[in-house]
Formats: structure tokens, sequence, C-alpha cells
């Protein structure tokens, strides 16, 4: 049963999971069955589908995809002759570490990419007059255009070579489609706009649109597809089909790359519509798996809550109930998020064989991501019971990208390779954070996360902070340094005794109260901290004048060598 990718051994796991679902009398294919032949079946099948599954558990690595999705930036670094090499840059990066899996995103458009398609528009055919593009892109987007010319001029193909260099390193090969392309309602990304849906504006969201579509509101008009409309779900399909004819291990949606599919108000009859797509597309990427003897997966990069994927129509839950999906990846599209409701989607995905993993998109406050921030999510996802990881934008976000060469920092490599290491995952020092909105905006103003948020005055502001590591172990065994919460207020000056901060529901005592770069301080050296969640609150006493924000709260563990 068990082929050396797992090919037959997951096709059954899938099979026998649409099997598991209730058994009744108006079911013609069970009439003739007693209610205890059912059961004994129903019983046979379980323990058939765990063994599939643990078979194939003890066969394969921990799960690491690494989504290249800014990879296409790439065609645009090489002047004179584009090379194989060159393509296969961030892929080349990755020889030696701990991924398994290489997702590329050949979408730079809604409608644009960079592979030689016949169903969307290649990069440059959907330029009249580069004149009339907006300078903040235009070279770059020339250079695109150019540098995949000359690869089709001498009868190369992107795909095609990142297909092979992907075999010669022994990692999985997957395609990701950026579902909605925001980036084209903004004037600097001209450059991005299609020509095909220029001539059919009936098929986009137009002026109705999701308010998701963050740069829409600069002129009221969004180029996003409209998924309640039966020809965009066929162009989609129509794409993938031609994907599917290339040498690949999986076909991704990334529904995070806008998750504005529907008009407002629209999701929920929406719903029904994208499981029908998700549905054909399970049907293709079967047949392309049978055709070639192979698994090939169906993923999805989806929001981190099963109640937000159902607020943006898409019903993640019955997909999963049907096995029309192989690996979900829950995580916001707001950058650093160590906050996925991944225990829901661990519930659903458990007893069918469906793999979650637990995403991380390196921005953290300005681009100053470090890996005791990663591995600090790494240990949450791991805690929750994630499958593996997802590294979203690590190559394009990466620290030094604007140096010559664009390398990786020895942090980042060292993070690439060791990444899915349990043990160096419990050593590792760490910072656990409560998260920020990445739009800038104040809790208490319409953000999406927990922070920024304003200083309450006489009544206590709770937060979840959720900590991986087993402290009181780690303490017990003497392997820490220091462990230390830090809050950092902002636009206020209060003294000690005018705080009150409480932790897991004992007061702490705030010490010193320090000013660094216009942020107020406050610091509690070895707090009582558990594994799982722990509640921090804080307030001003109201003798304290009224004003101020919470700015951040972490949770830092320093471990011995």
């Amino acid at each position: 049963m068990l082929t050396d990718d797992g090919y037959w051994c997951k096709k059954f796991v899938r099979i026998s999971a649409a099997t598991l679902r209730p058994l009744t009398w108006s079911d013609p294919r069970v009439r003739v069955f007693s209610m205890t032949t059912q059961s004994l079946l129903q019983s046979i099948l379980h323990v058939l589908c765990w063994g599939a599954i643990v078979g194939c558990a003890q066969t394969e690595k921990p799960m690491f995809v690494f989504n290249s999705d800014g990879g296409a930036n790439r065609f645009a670094a090489y002047p004179g002759e584009i090379t194989a090499d060159d393509v296969c840059h961030e892929l080349n990066e990755l020889e030696g570490t701990a991924v398994t899996v290489f997702s590329w995103c050949p979408n730079v458009g809604g409608n644009v990419f960079i592979y030689p398609t016949k169903i969307g528009e290649r990069m440059g055919e959907n330029i009249r007059d580069w004149d009339q593009v907006n300078p903040y892109l235009r070279e770059h987007g020339r250079s695109m255009a150019d540098n995949l010319k000359k690869l089709l001029d001498r009868g190369e193909d992107p795909i095609k070579i990142l297909s092979a260099r992907t075999k010669e390193l022994g990692v999985r090969f997957w395609l990701s489609m950026r579902m909605n392309e925001i980036h084209e309602d903004d004037e600097r990304f001209n450059v991005l706009r299609s020509i095909f849906k220029e001539k059919h504006p009936e098929l986009l969201h137009g002026e109705n649109y999701h308010p998701v579509a963050q740069y829409a509101y600069k002129k009221n008009y969004s180029y996003a597809w409209d998924y309640g409309k039966e020809a965009v779900r066929e162009h989609k399909l129509a794409i993938f089909r031609e994907w599917l004819k290339y040498d690949v291990d999986g076909i991704e949606l990334d529904f995070q790359r806008s998750p504005c599919l529907f008009p407002p108000g629209e999701e929920a009859a929406g719903m029904e519509l994208m499981t029908d797509f998700v549905r054909k597309l399970r049907a293709e990427v079967d047949a392309a798996g049978q055709r070639r003897g192979k698994n090939m997966e169906v993923a999805i990069r989806v929001p981190p809550s099963l109640q937000r994927c159902e607020a943006a129509g898409l019903d993640v839950k019955v997909w999963m109930q049907l096995g029309l999906v192989d690996v979900v990846t829950p995580m916001d599209r707001g950058y650093f998020d160590p906050e996925p409701k991944l225990r829901e989607f661990i519930a659903l995905a458990r007893p069918r064989g469906v793999k979650v993993l637990g995403g991380i998109e390196p921005n953290v406050r300005d681009y100053k991501s470090t890996n005791g921030q990663t591995y600090a999510a790494l240990s949450n996802f791991l805690l929750l019971g994630a499958d593996g990881m997802y590294l979203f934008n690590y190559d394009c976000h990466r620290r030094e990208r604007s140096t010559p060469g664009n390398e990786y920092t020895p942090e980042e490599r060292e993070f690439l390779a060791h990444g899915m290491d349990r043990d160096v995952i419990r050593r590792h020092d760490k910072q656990y954070l409560v998260s920020h909105c990445t739009y800038r905006r104040l809790a208490d103003e319409g953000g999406t996360r927990p922070l920024v948020c304003r200083l309450p005055v006489g009544e206590l502001r709770h937060f979840t902070l959720t900590i991986g590591d087993d402290l009181h172990v780690a303490e017990r065994d003497g392997r820490v340094h220091s462990s230390r919460l830090i809050v950092k207020l902002k636009k206020c000056e209060p003294r000690a005794e005018h705080l009150e901060l409480v932790v897991n529901g004992k007061v702490m005592t705030v010490g010193d109260v320090l000013i660094e770069e216009e942020l107020v301080v406050l610091t509690v050296d070895a707090p009582p901290i558990n594994r799982g969640e722990n509640k921090i609150s804080l307030l001003l006493k109201p003798a304290a004048s009224e004003g101020g924000l919470i700015y951040s709260i972490d949770l830092n563990v320093d471990y011995k060598d």
C-alpha cells in the first residue's frame, strides 16, 4: 500500500475519511445491512484509516513548506542573459535546509504570470505602453518581462526549470495561486493590471469592493476577481489544468492574497460555489496524480479561524470533512501571527489525515523579526498540535534584502536549517509576544490585533500570551538563565505606584520605570508563567492621569548555553 511518496496510502486515507460519515437507512447502499453490521464496518474503516495515517507518518519528515511568493522579483534582478541558476536562486539557497516543500507563485498579478501561459497573460503582454506605467515599478516590471521573454525565446520554461531542480534537491514542488491580487487597486502597481480584466469589468468587484481590498478606497474601485461569477471560477480552473500539465507535486490556493473573494454581504451565498470549485479542482488534481502515479496535494492558506474563513465565504470545515484538501495553513494576512486558532482546525483534520501547519510571515514591528520570535511562534504551533511549519515571504522579507547579493543572515540560515528540530526549538532563546496590527490601527479603532491599544484607567485590560515552553521543567532542570516579562507603554510617563500589572491572577511588583526611546519600559523578572495560555492584565490606577498606549507585551526567555 505504501509507495515511496505515500501516494496510495494518502489516497486510501482520503477515500476512507469520506466513507466514515454516518450511514442512514435512506441511503439505498446500506438498507441491506443491519445496524450492527454498519457499526462493524465503520469500526474496521476507522482502524484501517488510522493504520494508514500512522504508516505514512512513520516514513515522513516533519513538514516544512517554504512559499516563495516574492520569488518572482528575481526575474527583475538580472541584467543580460538570465540563466536557470538565476531562476532557481531562492530554491538553491534552500539546499541542505530542513525544507520539505517548495511552493512557487507564478502569478505576479491577478491574471498576469511569469511562465508561458496560454490562459492568462504573460508579464509584458499586459502592457500597451510602458510610458503609461507608474514609475514606481516601471523598470522593475519591464525587466521582469524582458527576462521572461529571453527564457521563452530560448525554449526554456521557468516552471520546468524549478520542477527539475526540486527533484535534484529531494523536495516536493507546489505551484501557488494568489486567489485575489489586490496590489492592482493601487496606482503604483498598475504594471500588474490585466487587459483581460479591463475588457471584462463585470467579473470584478468594481465599485462594490470589499473592505479587505485595502487599496481600493483610494479610487473607490477594485480589480479583484468576484468568485461569485461562474466565468471567474472556470477561468481559474483552466489555469490550474494548465499547471497540472507540469510535473508538480501539488497545487496551493492562497486565499489570504487576499480574502476579498465575494462582494460584501455575498460571502454566505458564495460558500457553496467555492466548495464546488474546490471539489472540481480536487478531481483534476487526483486525475493528474493517477496519470503520474504519485500523490499530489491540494493545499490551502486561509484565515486563522473557522469563523473568519466562513466570513470570507470559505467552508474549510466541509472541505476537510469531504477530503477535498490535504494541507491547511491558517494564518493572518497581516504578517507575523503567533495566535491562529489551530486547535479547531486540528480537531477536524486529525481523523481525516489532513495536515495543519503553523504559518509564519516574518514581518514583526517594521521587519525586525528575530529567531527568538520565530522559534517562539513555532513552539506554540507544536504545543497546539501543528504538523509542521509554513514560511511565507521569508525570502522577500529577509533581513538584508537591500544589500548586494541579498543573502540570508547567519541567523536566518540557522532557522532554515534547524527550524523543525524539536531539540533546537526546546533550547533556543525565545521572545513570546502579543501581536501588533500591521496596518498601524489601534485595537480600539478597528485594529486587527490586540496591540497597540489604549492604556485603561481604573479597569484592567486583559491579554492572552501563549507559551509553548514548559518553563517550570526548564527551571527545575537548571536550563533557564532568565525569564522577563517586558511591557512597553507609549505617550505617557506613569510612576510605578500608579500601575497595576497582573499575571495569572497575581499582582506583580513593578520595579523601576525606565524610559527607552520614547517608550516607558516595565520589567518583571521570573513572572509566574505557565505552559499554554497565560492571562496578562494591566491598568492605570484612578489616581493617575488618563492617557497613553500599551505598545508591546513580551516574555523573553534566555537559556543557558
